[in-house]
């Protein structure tokens, strides 16, 4: 009996960092969408949409599709909540930084010079939004936008991968 125990909490602990990646980037997703609410909220920087650009820039593959929104809204929800928070769980002891906020940070870092260098030139917005002609506005919004969502992925999955006592 001792070792179907042993087997199933080796299992529980290995596989662990999968829900704990879920929910952490569930509530980043959250923060990022908090922020872009309070962002069409208070009217700031209304011309730098990139998600509208990443719209009008995936339309034709989704020429065929009625609700074109719909699948591009899932597509960067599936993104951020499933593929960066799964790969985030599973290298974060990898990852630079002592804690879950510094390694949050490394990747927000790296994916914001990642939109500014590939996707917002891609998507006609130039790089870090610049061709806007709004400055270094898009720059830094995307940067906190990026921020928003990878610092609270790294504190809460850190907080979830605290050692649970009695196991």
């Amino acid at each position: 009996m001792r070792f179907g125990r042993d087997v199933a909490m080796t299992i529980k602990h290995s596989y662990r960092w999968i829900g704990s990646s879920l929910v952490a980037s569930g509530c980043g997703t959250l923060a990022h969408m908090a922020l872009m609410e309070l962002k069409t909220a208070l009217h700031i920087l209304p011309q730098f949409d990139p998600s509208s650009a990443l719209l009008k820039t995936l339309s034709p593959l989704f020429a065929n599709v009625t609700h074109v929104q719909a699948p591009l809204w899932l597509l960067s929800q599936l993104n951020g909540a499933f593929l960066i928070g799964l790969l985030f769980g599973r290298f974060f002891h990898r990852l630079p930084g002592r804690s879950g906020l510094a390694k949050g940070f490394l990747l927000g870092l790296a994916g914001w010079l990642l939109l500014g260098i590939v996707l917002f030139p891609a998507i006609g917005l130039g790089p870090f939004g610049l061709s806007l002609g709004l400055g270094a506005g898009p720059a830094l919004f995307s940067l906190a936008m990026i921020e928003a969502y990878s610092l609270v992925l790294g504190a809460v999955y850190a907080v979830l991968q605290r050692p649970v006592v009695g196991d």
